[in-house]
C-alpha cells in the first residue's frame, strides 16, 4: 500500500509540475518560478508527512525551541577532575546493558553533539559514543604541564547577541556558554619575512575593512576592493535555504526540480571558483592576498574553491568579528551533556563503534563496541553517523552494504569528491604572561611571499616527496593564534598565571606521514619523530621572526601531524574539515546527495560532510540532520525565539 501511495505521488508530482512548466515556458523566469512554487507548495501541504513538513512545520510533531531555555549563568567550574566527570565518562558495557535508547549518536563533535541535544529536548533517550578519551571531537582541549590548548576553536563568527548562531547555541546549552569578541582587527595578514614584511589588519564591517584596506594599497587598486565587497554582499544576499531544501526534500523530487532549471542561477555560483573571480578583480599580489587569505579556514585552495563559499566565510566574521567561548573550547561540550542527560541520555568516551550493524532486512539494528576482550551490541533502530561520509563507508558499514546502498555507493563514485588536506598543528607552551609579551587576541594568517596564498599546493613546500625536504622550504601558509588571550578566564586558575600559549597550524602532503599510519600514538619511531621535528622547527622559527619576543620563553612544544589527527578526531588523512570544499563537492547533485538521511532504514549522516565544515558547519549540520529526522522545520522554531533577544547591534 505504501508503495503504491508512493509511486502515485511521485506521479501527481511529475505530472503536475511538468504541466506548469509548459504552460509558462514561453514566459518570463521570474512567472515561471512564481508559478511552479505555486504547485509545489500546493503538494507540499497535501503531502505533508513526505516532505510538506518543510514548509507547514505547525503541522508536525514537538518543537525542541518551544521555548527559550536560557538560565542565568552559573559559576564556572575550575575543578578538572569535576569536569572530567562530565566529559570524561568512560564507556563500559554495564552502563548500557538493559538501555533501550531512541537513537544512538557515533561521534561527539559539535554536529553529533547537536543532533543529541535537540533530540533530547523532545524526550527522546540518546547514546552518544565517542573514540576518544573525552567528549567534543574538534571542540576538545588537551592539558600538559599546566599548559591547555584548543585543537579546533580557534575563532567563531555571528556570536553577538541574537544572530542566529547565538541563538542555536544558547538554546543547546542551557545559556550557559558566553562569547568573549576578539579584538577588532580580528586577523591580521602578514606577507613575507624580516625587512620585506608587510602586514595587512582585517576589520570587521565591511565599510571599515574596505577603507582600511584603501590606506594600504594605491588608489588604482580602490575599484578592485569596491567590486570585492559588493561581491561578498551580493552573496549574502543570495537564498541560503535552497541548499537545505535540496538535502531535505525526496531525492527523486530534488532531482527532477534540478532538472527544471528552478534553482540554475543560484547554484551556478557555487561553480566559480574564488581564483577565477579575484584574478578578475586584480593583478596585485598582496590584494589578491588578502582577499583570500583565510582559506585555511574550510582548507580548499582558491583555485578549486567555490568563491560563493570563500564569501560566505567573509560574510560570517564581518558583522562582528571572530569570538571565543569563555573558559576554553571544552565548555562547549561541558555544557551540552547535561541538556542530554536531562532526558536520560549519556555521552560515554573511549567507546570506539567499529560497526553499524544492519540486518538481513536492510535496517539498521544497532552498533557495535570494540573492547579488549570483546565487543558490545547495543540495541537500536536509529543511527545518527557523525564522524563523516568516508568513515561511514570504509571502516563502520560492511561493504556489501556500502554496495548496495546508492547514497554510499554514488558519493564514493562521485569525482572530486574526497578527503580534505591535511594539517599539521605545533603547541608552543611559553614561561611568561601574554602581558608581559604583548600578545593580542587576535589571529596571524602569515604567508612567506605575495604567491603564496593563491598558489596553495602549487608551493615548493607542499609539492616535495618527504617531511624532510619540505622542511627544507619556507612554510608558505601559517595561522597563529595565541588562545590565553582570547579566554577572559584563562588566570583564574593559578597554574596558568605567568603562562601563555601559541597554536600554529599549517597545511601538509598526508603521503609525507602515511606509512606511520598503523604505527602505535607515541612509539611511530626515530624516523617520524625526526621528520615532525624539522617541520614543526621551521615553523617555529618562522613564528619567532613574526614574534621575536616569545623566542627565548618557550617552555613546553607539541606537534600534531596527519596521523596525529587519525588518531585523536579519527580522519582518514590527516584532514580536519572532512571532505575537501572544492566546486564539484558543492554541485547541485553532490550537495543533494550529502543528505542526512541515507537510503539504509535507521540510518542518519550528521557533522561537516553534511552541510560544511568549521564549528558552524558542522553546528547546522546538526541542526538539518535533526530537522529531518524529527519532520519538522527547526530552523523557523529557532528563529522565532529572535524576539526574546536584544537585536544585534549593526558594527562597521
Amino acid at each position: 500500500r505504501d508503495a503504491v501511495i508512493k509511486q502515485w505521488y511521485q506521479r501527481r508530482v511529475r505530472v503536475s509540475v511538468l504541466f506548469c512548466y509548459s504552460m509558462v515556458s514561453n514566459v518570463k523566469l521570474p512567472i515561471k518560478v512564481t508559478v511552479a512554487v505555486a504547485v509545489i507548495v500546493f503538494l507540499l501541504k497535501l503531502f505533508h508527512d513526505s516532505v510538506g513538513w518543510l514548509f507547514f512545520s505547525g503541522l508536525s510533531g514537538k518543537n525542541p525551541f518551544a521555548a527559550d531555555c536560557r538560565s542565568p549563568r552559573k559559576p564556572y567550574e575550575l575543578n578538572h577532575k569535576k569536569r572530567d566527570a562530565v566529559i570524561k565518562q568512560s564507556f563500559t558495557s554495564g552502563k548500557v546493558n538493559g538501555q533501550q535508547f531512541d537513537a544512538v549518536v557515533v561521534g561527539s563533535g559539535i554536529g553529533g553533539l547537536t543532533v543529541a541535544a535537540i533530540l533530547a529536548k523532545v524526550g527522546k533517550k540518546v547514546l552518544v559514543l565517542e573514540q576518544h578519551d573525552q567528549a567534543g571531537g574538534c571542540c576538545h582541549t588537551f592539558i600538559d604541564k599546566n599548559y591547555e590548548f584548543d585543537v579546533g576553536i580557534h575563532y567563531i563568527g555571528e556570536m553577538e547577541d541574537g544572530r542566529y548562531n547565538r541563538i542555536v547555541v544558547d538554546q543547546l546549552t542551557d545559556g550557559q556558554l558566553e562569547w568573549a569578541p576578539l579584538m577588532n582587527p580580528f586577523d591580521r595578514v602578514t606577507i613575507g619575512l624580516g625587512d620585506e614584511m608587510r602586514e595587512y589588519p582585517i576589520y570587521y564591517g565591511l565599510d571599515r575593512f574596505a577603507s582600511e584596506l584603501k590606506q594600504r594599497f594605491p588608489e588604482s587598486e580602490h575599484n578592485a576592493i569596491d567590486k570585492y565587497c559588493q561581491l561578498i554582499k551580493e552573496m549574502a544576499k543570495m537564498p541560503k535555504a535552497i541548499t537545505g531544501v535540496l538535502k531535505l526534500m525526496p531525492l527523486p523530487l530534488t532531482k527532477f526540480l534540478l532538472k527544471l532549471g528552478l534553482f540554475k542561477e543560484a547554484l551556478d555560483k557555487c561553480q566559480e571558483t574564488t581564483e577565477s573571480v579575484i584574478r578578475g578583480l586584480t593583478s596585485n599580489k598582496d590584494l589578491q592576498t588578502v582577499f583570500t587569505y583565510c582559506w585555511g579556514d574550510y582548507g580548499t585552495e582558491p583555485k578549486h574553491s567555490s568563491f560563493r563559499t570563500h564569501a560566505g566565510l567573509i560574510s560570517h566574521f564581518a558583522g562582528g568579528g571572530g569570538f571565543y567561548p569563555v573558559g576554553g573550547a571544552s565548555e562547549i561540550a561541558l555544557n551540552i551533556i547535561p541538556v542530554i542527560e536531562r532526558s536520560g541520555g549519556m555521552v560515554l568516551v573511549n567507546a570506539k563503534v567499529d560497526k553499524i550493524v544492519v540486518g538481513a532486512s536492510g535496517k539498521v539494528e544497532g552498533v557495535q563496541v570494540a573492547q579488549k576482550s570483546n565487543s558490545v551490541f547495543i540495541p537500536c533502530p536509529t543511527v545518527v553517523s557523525a564522524v563523516g561520509v568516508l568513515n561511514t563507508g570504509k571502516s563502520l558499514l560492511d561493504q556489501a552494504v556500502v554496495q548496495s546502498s546508492s547514497y554510499f555507493s554514488t558519493i564514493a563514485k562521485a569525482d572530486q569528491v574526497h578527503a580534505g588536506i591535511g594539517a599539521l598543528n605545533v603547541f608552543l607552551g611559553l614561561n611568561k604572561s601574554a602581558e608581559e609579551l604583548n600578545l593580542a587576541p587576535q589571529n596571524t594568517w602569515a604567508f612567506c611571499d605575495g604567491n603564496a596564498c593563491m598558489s596553495g599546493t602549487e608551493s615548493d613546500y607542499f609539492t616535495q616527496d618527504n617531511a624532510n625536504d619540505a622542511a627544507d622550504q619556507e612554510i608558505p601558509l601559517m595561522f597563529i593564534s595565541f588562545p590565553c588571550t582570547k579566554d577572559p578566564n584563562w588566570n583564574k586558575r593559578p597554574e596558568r598565571q605567568e603562562k601563555s600559549t601559541v597554536a600554529i597550524v599549517t597545511f601538509a602532503n598526508w603521503k609525507w606521514f602515511e606509512s606511520w599510519d598503523d604505527k602505535p600514538l607515541k612509539r611511530r619511531g626515530d624516523d617520524y619523530d625526526r621528520a615532525k621535528k624539522l617541520i614543526g622547527q621551521q615553523m617555529i622559527d618562522q613564528t619567532c621572526r613574526l614574534y621575536p619576543q616569545i623566542e627565548d620563553c618557550i617552555d613546553y612544544v607539541d606537534i600534531g601531524t596527519p596521523v596525529t589527527n587519525n588518531h585523536y578526531i579519527n580522519s582518514t588523512k590527516g584532514e580536519i574539515y572532512g571532505l575537501d570544499h572544492n566546486v564539484t563537492r558543492f554541485s547541485a547533485e553532490n550537495s543533494a546527495a550529502l543528505r542526512p538521511e541515507t537510503d539504509i532504514p535507521g540510518l542518519w549522516m550528521s557533522g561537516q560532510d553534511v552541510l560544511m565544515c568549521g564549528f558552524t558547519g558542522a553546528l547546522f549540520g546538526g541542526v538539518l540532520t535533526s530537522a529531518a529526522m524529527l519532520k519538522r522545520d527547526l530552523f523557523s522554531d529557532i528563529w522565532k525565539l529572535r524576539s526574546a533577544y536584544k537585536p544585534p547591534q549593526k558594527k562597521e
